[in-house]
């Protein structure tokens, strides 16, 4: 399949990286000068669950390419997206499909304004990758992808696309109730994110903490209520081991607002903990702890590193 991966951190290297390696004719789609440079010069490399690989794969600006693409993957944040599809919407043929497993909600609205709904792959990935440095990731365990069409129909070029993901070695699977693992994922993100972003702590550090762990539950619980509402059956209590694994197991983790927040980068909000926000308001369901530290990931956003 012919592929371009918008974003060549560390999910979108993993991805390109494992579908060049089956044979797929992939491309990465890149803005940073010093992530393209890094690359060109020693390929796309990867550490850990797969072993030590290089890929020589195109990398480059939206506007190097003239060709269209069978399969475009959005690998972005949020408030990145729309700029994203701007700038690579000469790619997008007639037949090109588009995948978000991007994190939030609101990536799929934003695709739609450049590519019909019944061309876009909605889904969800718990896949973890690290970049370590520009051009270097370590995948350090395995995960999932699950998917779904974002008008919900199936069709062959739906299984065509899990099947290429899948063979792989990415482990995907079809769900038709893929937006309640997305919104589920949303819960767990807006949580851990949120609170990290704002006190600093590490994720075992949040565990360790019973004042945190109020407020990380709190989140939760509000997320849930949020998704109840849009009649989608989330499970809070899968929600909450998945919170007391990462509590358990991902102790020295830095969230990725957290990340960004300490390098002076702009957060992603609007599509996590503000999104949930906005739904909630819409929905008129109550997120007071939700909306707060949205408002206040806002107020820091701009304000540089911690510190």
């Amino acid at each position: 399949m012919k592929i371009a991966v918008i974003g060549a951190g560390a999910m979108g290297s993993l991805f390109a990286g494992r579908l060049a390696e089956k044979g797929n004719d992939v491309s990465l789609i890149e803005v940073s000068s010093v992530m393209i440079d890094a690359i060109k010069e020693k390929g796309l490399r990867m550490t850990g669950l797969f072993g030590e690989k290089a890929y020589s794969l195109p990398v480059a600006p939206a506007d190097h390419y003239i060709e269209t693409f069978e399969l475009l993957i959005v690998f972005t944040k949020g408030m990145h997206t729309t700029s994203a599809m701007e700038a690579a919407k000469h790619v997008l043929g007639p037949q090109t499909w588009v995948l978000t497993v991007q994190n939030g909600i609101g990536n799929v609205e934003a695709i739609e304004a450049f590519v019909a709904r019944d061309r876009i792959v909605m889904g969800m990935t718990n896949w973890p990758s690290t970049l370590i440095e520009p051009g270097l990731i370590t995948v350090p365990g395995e995960g999932e992808i699950r998917l779904w069409a974002a008008n919900g129909q199936a069709s062959e070029r739906l299984e065509a696309i899990s099947r290429t993901l899948d063979e792989a070695g990415l482990n995907c699977k079809l769900d038709p109730g893929v937006e309640v693992t997305i919104w589920e994922k949303l819960a767990f993100n807006s949580a851990l994110n949120s609170l990290a972003a704002v006190t600093g702590l590490t994720v075992g550090e949040m565990g360790d903490r019973q004042e945190a762990r109020d407020i990380v539950f709190a989140i939760v619980g509000e997320v849930v209520a949020v998704a109840k509402a849009r009649g989608l059956a989330v499970d809070a209590n899968h929600v909450r081991q998945s919170v007391e694994h990462a509590f358990a197991n991902h102790r020295q983790h830095k969230p990725s607002m957290l990340q960004d927040r300490l390098a002076g980068r702009r957060m992603e909000i609007a599509t996590i903990t503000g999104a949930v926000s906005r739904v909630g308001k819409t929905l008129n369901v109550a997120t007071p702890v939700t909306t707060t530290f949205a408002n206040l990931l806002t107020i820091f956003d701009n304000a540089g590193p911690v510190a």
